[in-house]
């Protein structure tokens, strides 16, 4: 990101914010990083009564779409959801210090067609990472949510379904009404005896439940849902006023080594693996280089080396 100048907020304006992390690590290692990021923006969001227009989450930053009323209230929003998910996150993985970079990259969207431009570029960046090949298709875009309950799994019969399962259910809906987000612990414990199909459903059931984002605000820039898509699908938008290092960039691959980690030499989780000393993360990531033909920085930002 250039420059290290406060970022410029105006009153009464969509904003497109860009958060990258620190030496280009990795955020999402998993779906419940994903989870407990968006549970906590959206928690932040209403407290603080900020409207989002959208939002993606990317393996390695974050945008989001938001309407500025009073910029006092947009940072403290800012900067509370950073801080909270960044101490959650520094206690899960055993890590220290600031994740994201500072200041947070802010371009103020002044007319229709830039917002609309923007509304593009933030939808799209999935599609540009080439982890799917329209916008509606990722999960983590959250766009397909506009209009389907369960996007990404299994119709859910709550009435039907499991006893483990509805017990996770009935701690993300409480967690919900009481006005906290979810934690990493309360996840693993929870999810901890779910099938792969129910976590897929308790996945849809957490963004449906905590989704913040006002879909009929985004949409009426385009007149409908479907109008939307068509145009999204059309053009990738375009962001000049911030400078993101995502270009060529194929994301799939981080999918890959965690897989490799944890499934094929058994690791596990990537939390046992980021507890590795620094040269026994250096070693492994040799090999990964060899069995996946990764990059040297690709599995930097993975191992945090």
């Amino acid at each position: 990101m250039k420059g290290r100048n406060k970022p410029i907020v105006r009153a009464n304006a969509v904003h497109h914010i860009y958060q990258n992390t620190r030496n280009g690590y990795l955020i999402f290692y998993s779906v419940t990083d994903y989870l407990i990021l968006f549970s906590v923006i959206s928690v932040f969001a209403r407290r603080y009564g900020i409207q989002i227009l959208g939002i993606s989450l990317m393996p390695d930053h974050i945008h989001l779409l938001v309407y500025v009323q009073e910029p006092g209230r947009f940072r403290a929003f800012i900067r509370e959801y950073t801080k909270v998910f960044t101490a959650m996150y520094n206690r899960h993985y055993r890590l220290s210090g600031p994740l994201f970079n500072t200041p947070f990259g802010c371009a103020p969207k002044m007319s229709h067609k830039k917002i609309r431009s923007a509304i593009a570029y933030v939808y799209n960046n999935p599609v540009e990472g080439r982890l799917a090949s329209h916008a509606e298709e990722d999960r983590w875009n959250f766009l397909s949510y506009s209009v389907e309950k369960s996007p990404f799994s299994e119709k859910l019969r709550i009435d039907r379904a499991r006893w483990n399962l509805r017990k996770a259910l009935y701690t993300a809906k409480a967690c919900k009404k009481e006005g906290r987000w979810l934690d990493y612990t309360e996840i693993g414990k929870v999810t901890d005896r779910l099938s792969p199909r129910e976590i897929q459903q308790f996945t849809d059931y957490v963004v449906r439940k905590y989704n913040c984002i006002d879909y009929p605000a985004t949409t009426s820039y385009y007149e409908s849902y479907g109008k939307m898509v068509i145009a999204l699908n059309a053009n990738t938008g375009s962001e000049y006023e911030i400078s993101e290092d995502t270009f060529g960039k194929d994301y799939r691959i981080y999918r890959t080594l965690v897989h490799e980690l944890c499934i094929k030499k058994g690791y596990g989780s990537m939390e046992r693996v980021l507890a590795l000393p620094f040269q026994d993360r250096k070693r492994l990531g040799l090999n990964l280089m060899r069995s996946t033909l990764a990059t040297e920085k690709e599995v930097a930002k993975l191992l945090r080396l």
